[in-house]
């Protein structure tokens, strides 16, 4: 394709020439609202008046009776730019002046009205722009501002109006946004309603807040109280838990009947009953957990406490679970009576039955044994330990597997070796105190042979191969090196 005006190459299916922006297509030019249109149109699509062709004559000449009415006649789009940019030509340019348009612009269907026209109605199209933003942005911050009044009315009047409709937490968060209260920025961990009992007696809510994202998380426990049509706000306690991570729900107390937090009475005291774990920062499984069971007096504000501290195990649904012993504090009193017997209720704790508490000082006796003989400077004390029974079968006569513990290092003082035997396997030494050690040429280990158990060795020789022969004042033992069998010699 090439432009029709200035005879540049245009791409196939161009609406305008690339070099000198005239249209290609054969359109119309509104002679009422000057927007381009198809020549084929009978009404203009965008201001709706009839334009001059074949078939809008025809149709008003037969509503006229056969006269034809005058019709602004249409012109193109191109002839209206070549128009403009004759009279363009004819006028000197000014770049910080508007050219003069005359009062009947609007009105006017010459080829010079197109230019003026979308100027003043691209200037009217700004002005009504311009205005309606302004509106908006009226609306915007009137609505704005109408929302701030309503959030600070809720803020004021939430707690104000404690129906069945109303939950404590809201309320209590309510009030202490209202009360200014809400700096610390903690987190509503649980809230309770006490209902009035007697007209003496006022409605009361108490509530808990916790910080876990501090260097010092804490609990905070708020007392609200009924007075008319508003709610009195109080600190009750507040208690800190230097170096541990606080956490308030019953999915990780495993309290799955619901029964925690709650108003119970102890004592003929109205209290709120809650619960929280108070791990170590970053702890997980095998490491320090506590669970907190925590009972607060409403009237006397008074705040008991008994703690579960033991490791955290997992249970076979993944979720985790502190094992003790028992609580930390004595459950002497009612409170603590009352919250050892909630704690049956908690999953997340798991309290040693007796015969557990008994295998688990005993494998920790063990332990600490094996610890007191481990090393070089205690291999003869291991070895009397671990073959103590062993010894007792010697006597009776019986052939038994010794237990001997083998040493990368030797394990006798080489000053106080007395004698010493020798063959292509092994080396057998015995020292001043009546040991007896052996050494594996092969594997290059020491091992024990006999620590002095039933008395003092006096002497060694080989019987056989890999035999030694010990004698001792209890009497003489045939020791087998390579199958660590002994047994009583004749």
């Amino acid at each position: 394709m090439r432009c029709q005006h200035c005879g540049h190459e245009v791409p196939e299916g161009s609406a305008f020439c690339n070099k000198c922006g005239y249209r290609m297509s054969d359109e119309v030019m509104c002679s009422y609202c000057h927007e381009p249109m198809p020549s084929t149109s009978v009404f203009c699509p965008h201001c709706g008046k009839a334009v001059d062709n074949a078939m809008s004559i025809a149709r008003q000449t037969t509503a006229t009776g056969g006269q034809r009415p005058q019709q602004p006649t249409g012109t193109t789009y191109n002839e209206q730019r070549r128009a403009a940019e004759r009279q363009a030509a004819r006028q000197p340019v000014n770049a910080w002046k508007q050219p003069e348009q005359d009062d009947d612009d609007d009105d006017d269907d010459g080829g010079n009205s197109g230019g003026g026209s979308n100027f003043n109605r691209n200037l009217i199209i700004g002005i009504v722009l311009a205005v309606l933003a302004i509106a908006l942005l009226s609306l915007l911050r009137h609505c704005n501002s109408q929302e701030n009044d309503r959030l600070e009315a809720r803020a004021d009047s939430a707690a104000l109006i404690a129906d069945s409709s109303q939950e404590p937490v809201q309320i209590l968060a309510a009030e202490l946004s209202r009360n200014g209260m809400a700096e610390d920025k903690a987190y509503t961990g649980c809230a309770v309603r006490f209902a009035s009992t007697d007209p003496d007696t006022p409605e009361r809510i108490v509530g808990v807040t916790y910080k876990d994202d501090t260097d010092r998380p804490f609990i905070k426990v708020y007392n609200l109280t009924r007075d008319g049509a508003q709610w009195k706000t109080e600190l009750g306690q507040t208690k800190y838990y230097d170096g541990r991570s606080i956490i308030m729900d019953n999915s990780s107390l495993i309290a799955d009947g619901m029964n925690v937090p709650r108003a119970v009475t102890v004592d003929g005291k109205q209290c709120l009953y809650f619960a929280f774990l108070n791990h170590l920062k970053g702890a997980g499984e095998g490491n320090n957990g506590r669970v907190t069971l925590a009972l607060y007096d409403v009237e006397g504000k008074k705040l008991t406490t008994l703690t579960y501290d033991g490791q955290i195990r997992s249970r076979t649904d993944g979720r985790q679970y502190v094992y003790c012993r028992g609580p930390l504090e004595s459950t002497s009193g009612s409170e603590r009576s009352f919250l050892r017997q909630e704690a049956a209720s908690i999953g997340a704790i798991r309290v040693a039955t007796q015969d557990e508490i008994d295998a688990e000082e005993e494998a920790k006796a063990k332990e600490e044994e094996e610890k007191a003989l481990a090393g070089e400077e205690n291999a003869e004390a291991k070895w009397n330990h671990d073959n103590a029974e062993n010894m007792d079968k010697l006597k009776e006569g019986e052939e038994v597997k010794m237990k001997p513990t083998q040493y990368d290092k030797p394990i006798i003082n080489m000053k106080e070796i007395k004698e010493k035997l020798e063959n292509d396997r092994y080396l057998v030494f015995l020292d001043t105190k009546g040991s007896v050690v052996g050494f594996n040429k092969s594997s290059r280990k020491y091992f024990t042979i006999y620590g002095g158990k039933n008395g003092a060795a006096s002497g060694i020789s080989f019987s056989g191969d890999n035999n030694v022969l010990i004698k001792t004042a209890g009497g003489s033992i045939t020791y087998d090196l390579v199958h660590d069998k002994a047994k009583t010699a004749n």
